[in-house]
Formats: C-alpha cells, structure tokens, sequence
C-alpha cells in the first residue's frame, strides 16, 4: 500500500491515525527542523556594488575606475553561503570578458554574445557545496566596460547575498573588488585569506585614513552636517559593579542608560552607576559625543555577525532639537528612524557603512505562500492541541517576519533591493502576498501583532488597485518576472487571494473585498471549469483563449479548498451564494469519483499512472469534511466515508513514524501536456506545499467525525 517508505514505518503503524497524536508528530517534526534563529546585522559598504530592485548585483568595474587602461583586469570576490550541495541556476550578463573561479576552481567564461550585449541575461548553473564557497569573478575592460551583473536564477524563489570572503572584512555584506592590473594574479585568492597576503589592493575601503581618525567617530561620519545625533553602546557586567560612563559632550540633550534619563553634561564629565549583573545599554543625543566606560567593556548594542572590526558604536542622524524619538523604536534596532531629511538606520564607525539586517535561516521568519499553509496548518492544530510550544513558535515566525517588514522597506530604497522580504518589498503577484498574509489574518483573529494591520493594509491595497485582472475583473498574471506565466490563469491563485480577501472582509468590513472573492469564484470557474469532468484545468492561457485541459491535483485542490473558504463567511442570502454553494456540490462530486481504492487521489487526476499525491489529498479531505460539517452537501454520509478511507490513507502512505510528510509535488510550472505533471513535477520530502495541508485535513476530519453521526460521537 506504501509507496514512499516502508510499511512498518508508517505513522499509521507505529502511532495510529488519530488526529491528535499524528499532528503532533508532524508538527514536531517540523520545528526541530526549522528552530527559530534571529536575524543576523551585517555592516554594508554603500561604497561597494548596488543591487537592482530584482536583485541583480551589478558589479560595474568600468564605474569605480573610469580611468581602467583597455585589456586590464579586475575582481569582484565574495562569499556565499548554501543550505545545501548541489547546482545553483543564476542569472548573469557580462560588460565584457568575465571568468568564474567557485572555490578556486575555474567553472564558467561569458560568451561573444554576452560580451557584446550586455543587458541580455543568460543563465550560469554553478555547482556549489554546502555552507561557505569563494566565488570570485575575473573581468577585462573593454570599449564596452568591465564587470557583470549576477542574481538568483529565481529571486522571487531563492535569495542570494555575497558577503566579504577577506580576513579584515569578515562578518560584512557584499563583495569586495581590486584595483585594476595589468595581468591576472598567478594564485587566487582564497576564502578568509588576509588582503595582506594578496599582491592587490581591495576595495571597498573599511578603515579611516590617518586625519580621519583624529576626528571624532560623528564628525569623520557625517562630515559637517549640522543637527543631533544618536549614539548607542552597550556594556556587560557579570556581577554589581560601580560604571563609571566618561568623556567629551557637546550640546548633549539626552544620555540614557538602561531608559533611564541621567543629567549630560558639557564639554569633558563623567557620570557614576551602580550596574547590576547583566547587559545594559548606553544612548545618548548629541552634536557630537566620544565616551569611555570604566569598569565594564563597551560593545556593539547588537550582535554582529562574525565580524572582524571592533565596533562597539552605532551612529544615526542627523535628527532636529525637536524630534520626537521613540526609545522602543529607537532600542529595537529594526526600525527605521525618523531623520532630517526622511529616514535613515544605524551606521557604524566604517567609511560609508549601514548596518544592514539579513534573515539567514532557510525557514523561520520566512514569508512565503507555502509557509503561509504551513503555518496556517500548525496554528489550527495549536488551537485544536492546546500547545503552547506550537503557539509559541508560530508566533516567534510573525514576529520575526512582521517586524521588519519597514526596515526592509527602508533597505531596498537604500540598497536596491532589501535584505530579506524579498517577496513584500517585490510586490506584483498574489502569490507574494495572499497566502501568507490570510494566515496572519487568522492569527490575529487572538493574537496581537504589531505591524500586522499594516501588512494587511498594505496587501490589501495591491489586490484592489494593482493586481493584474482581466476587463472581467478576474485575476490573471501579466508582466510576470518568469515569462512563461504571462498571459495566463491559474486555479493556484484562488487560494493566493479568496482566503485573504475573506479575512480582510472580515477585519476591515469591507464587503467590496468579501464581493470581489465572490466574483473570483465565478469566474474562475468560467475560465478553468470542464464540465463533462466536473473538474479544473490547472490553466487558463489568456494569449491563446484555451485551457490547458490538465487536470492537475493540487490546482483543483486550491479551488475547493478557497471555496469553503469562502463558504463559511458568505451570507446565505448573498446574490452569490446559490451559484457559489451549486458549483462546490458539482466539482466535489466530480473529484470524489476520481478517489483511488486505497483513498488517495493522483498528480494528474484522470491519468492513474502518475503517483499518489499527498497535498490534493489533504485538501480535497479538507473541503469534504467542511461541505459536511457545514451542511453544504447533499449526501453526507457518502462524503464522510471518502474523508475517513482518505485520512488513513495519509497516515499510512504520506506521513511516517517520525513526522515527515511524503509524496507532495513541489512548486510547478505549467504545461499543455499531462506528461511535464506525472512525469517532471516530481515529488519532495517535507515540502512545505503539503506539511500544512495535511494537518489542517486532519483537523477538520476530527470536526466532522465529532459531529452526531460521526465515528466519534
């Protein structure tokens, strides 16, 4: 009966099939995998190369030396970290010549073609090993210029950051490049190596020449600009102690330690306190300020990641005699500050450097429409569970991700393209926002959440002006950053939009977006649906005025699934209820006969050849049992026995012993052939399309099995 792992080691076998234990188990299961980590702050070199806003770094050496003699050489080197071994697809253009050493090994030369048109992207699979690798790019100047521009093959899928790979600049953001040569280095450099031992200069510069450092940190920072600025530090005592807090003040307005306001002081003073054991932070608001602490060492108010510098500062400014700083937004260091002129963030006491925020774990903190199921999924079955473990976790993930939701913002206007939201700061897709954004919605059904109601906002203004529609009104993709999409439909977007619209109805009681849901389940239908399958074509091609006619799982899955969705805030006496309720009957009669006899349903639903997948399972359970539970189909009982054959055949086929889910199709394409779903969209272990979905169908067959009649009751 198991097609993904041994019998024996199923949960089914080894656990059972009842709800509860079986979602604890996955659930489990998924956050020792995903342990919450907090954000990593990186200095960043504004002298160094910008990022496009589809994060393309463009390493423009023919800018950064005009006068570059034809037929010269240049690097650009830095470090990039990998969750894993394996092939990278990345997206590249040349200026001219460009040679690519991953890991000191030659891999990779631009061709004619790309030399000569420089704005034509082509795509460099780089095979990369697990964790640090040195990529270095060796350029020649010619008419044309000298440099690159690289970038994740997919940014909107995977993120990409270089960082310094020298000795003197570990710990920093971005890469570093050399001064021109006449010939290319008889030894490359290597990962870590001190810029001492390379026979080359590096740029950008970290270090403050000779009458830098004779000023002040604020003056050699922000040169003669006129206005206040803050300056934070924090010191550690292991036990009480007397701090002694020393230096040189000018126009000082406020000095705070630990919150607390203590009288400044002009000119050279000093100020005593009595410290308790622990970390206490040190603030001050000033022209200008230069301050020692006696009886504890000063360090850097955040953690910095792996740095190789002594900043024990950080600088913001300038700001008017009377701006109204906020000392939580100030002390969160994750929030942009209000400064003449518009916002700024804390700098450190590097020529040109910001401390940039960057969201290193592969998972947590994320924000994507698959973790969005994924924690739809674990918030439901913290509620049906009580955990407070799960509850704890699903909303140390928002936090993290809600949180700097406006420093991102603030970065990518001073970057080009923000250290991490890439999906939020990118925004021109319902799937960079919907599914994710109605599960924080949901959330904040009993949770508080800062930033949220902005988020939603935020969102919600993208899909009533922005989002891409037919004269209908109908959601379709257009313009997409993957061409192939363009002009097209998918039955996908219905989950990336219905259950948000829903939910912000609900928030903001608005009945324009519960109306606008209402009109993308019509006409979805009228653009997806064949009736003689009762079924959806996973596509609509909007260039050719034809479906796909492929019947793929999971896309029919997201239709029922939004429908319920939809179903269970509709007002019965709603104009569009009859037609609504009429079209979830007919497509759940036409999916039921496409069960398979062990209670599975298929990649392809009408082709019995591809294989059992997890997550259109899960989802069809799901919206059976409500259309049970909720009373919207005709014949329960015959429903309630295809959830119950449904469920145990997710136990015993997709989840084992130890919680992981099998047999969930990874993040497709599309296709008019039934050949690219059964045969290339393959299957992957603990996908989190599927993770999610399979809890929350069990969640809801417990619902319906406690319902009179039910095996429960």
């Amino acid at each position: 009966m198991c097609d993904y792992f041994e019998q024996k080691d199923s949960v089914a076998q080894c656990i059972g099939t009842d709800v509860a234990p079986v979602l604890k188990t996955i659930a489990g299961h998924y956050i020792d995998s995903h342990p919450p980590k907090p954000p990593v702050y990186r200095p960043c070199s504004t002298l160094g190369f910008r990022c496009t806003d589809d994060y393309l770094l463009e390493i423009k050496l023919h800018d950064k030396f005009p006068d570059m003699k034809l037929e010269s050489y240049a690097y650009a080197w830095g470090m990039l970290k990998v969750p894993a071994e394996g092939n990278y697809n990345f997206r590249f253009a040349a200026y001219g010549p460009v040679f690519v050493y991953v890991n000191g090994e030659y891999v990779y030369r631009s061709g004619l073609y790309e030399e000569r048109f420089s704005t034509a992207l082509t795509n460099m699979s780089l095979k990369l090993k697990e964790g640090e690798n040195s990529i270095l790019f060796l350029c020649v100047r010619t008419p044309l210029g000298c440099g690159c521009r690289v970038g994740a093959g997919s940014y909107k899928g995977m993120r990409i950051a270089f960082y310094s790979p020298t000795l003197e600049k570990k710990g920093m953001s971005g890469m570093i490049y050399s001064e021109p040569m006449d010939r290319p280095l008889e030894e490359l450099p290597r990962l870590w190596q001190s810029e001492a031992e390379i026979p080359v200069r590096w740029y950008p510069r970290t270090e403050w020449n000779s009458d830098e450092k004779a000023l002040t940190p604020i003056r050699r920072i922000y040169g003669g600009n006129s206005g206040l600025y803050l300056s934070a530090s924090a010191f550690v005592c292991d036990g009480s102690a007397d701090v002694t807090v020393t230096g040189r003040l000018k126009n000082c307005r406020r000095l705070w330690i630990d919150r607390v306001s203590v009288t400044p002081w002009e000119g050279d003073g000093s100020v005593a306190v009595s410290a308790g054991p622990g970390r206490h932070t040190l603030l001050v608001l000033a022209e200008d300020c230069k301050l020692n602490c006696g009886g504890a060492s000063l360090e850097c108010p955040v953690p910095l990641e792996n740095t190789q510098h002594h900043l024990n500062w950080l600088y913001a400014g300038p700001f008017t005699p009377d701006a109204d700083l906020d000392l939580d937004r100030v002390l969160s260091f994750k929030k942009p500050l209000p400064a003449t002129g518009g916002d700024t963030f804390w700098r450190t006491d590097q020529p040109g450097c910001y401390l940039r925020i960057f969201n290193e774990s592969v998972n947590f903190g994320e924000w994507s429409y698959p973790l969005g199921v994924t924690l739809y999924g674990m918030l439901q079955t913290a509620r049906m569970t009580g955990s407070r473990e799960m509850d704890a976790y699903i909303t140390a993930h928002l936090e993290q991700s809600a949180s700097h939701f406006e420093y991102c913002q603030w970065d990518k206007h001073a970057f080009g393209a923000a250290s991490f939201h890439h999906l939020l700061t990118t925004l021109d897709s319902l799937d960079d926002c919907g599914s994710f954004g109605s599960m924080m919605l949901e959330y904040m059904k009993d949770h508080e959440l800062a930033d949220g109601r902005v988020i939603a906002d935020y969102i919600a203004e993208y899909i009533r002006d922005r989002q891409q529609r037919l004269p209908d009104g109908t959601f379709y993709r257009n313009h997409s950053y993957i061409k192939i999409m363009d002009e097209t439909m998918w039955a996908d977007d219905m989950y990336m939009s219905i259950p948000f619209l829903c939910r912000y109805y609900q928030l903001s009681g608005d009945a324009a977006f519960l109306d606008d849901a209402a009109r993308q389940v019509k006409n979805f239908k009228k653009y997806l649906y064949m009736p003689d399958l009762q079924i959806m074509s996973h596509i609509y091609d909007v260039h050719y005025g034809l479906q796909t006619k492929v019947p793929w799982g999971r896309g029919n899955g997201w239709v029922l699934f939004s429908t319920t969705e939809l179903l269970a805030v509709l007002p019965e006496d709603h104009p569009d209820y009859p037609e609504i309720l009429a079209f979830f009957r007919e497509m759940c009669s036409g999916v039921l006969r496409l069960q398979g006899p062990e209670g599975m349903w298929r990649q392809v639903l009408t082709f019995p050849d591809s294989y059992k997948e997890t997550s259109c399972t899960a989802m069809f359970l799901y919206a059976f049992s409500r259309g049970v539970r909720y009373g919207w189909l005709t014949d329960p009982a015959l429903y309630r026995e295809a959830v119950n054959k449904g469920w145990k055949a997710l136990c015993g086929i997709s989840v084992d012993k130890y919680g992981n889910v099998y047999g969930v199709c990874r993040g497709s394409g599309y296709s008019f052939s039934k050949e690219y779903y059964a045969n290339d969209l393959s299957w992957r272990l603990n996908d989190t399309h599927g993770i999610g979905i399979v809890m929350l169908a069990g969640i809801e067959t417990e619902k319906m099995n406690d319902m009179p009649g039910g095996s429960n009751h």
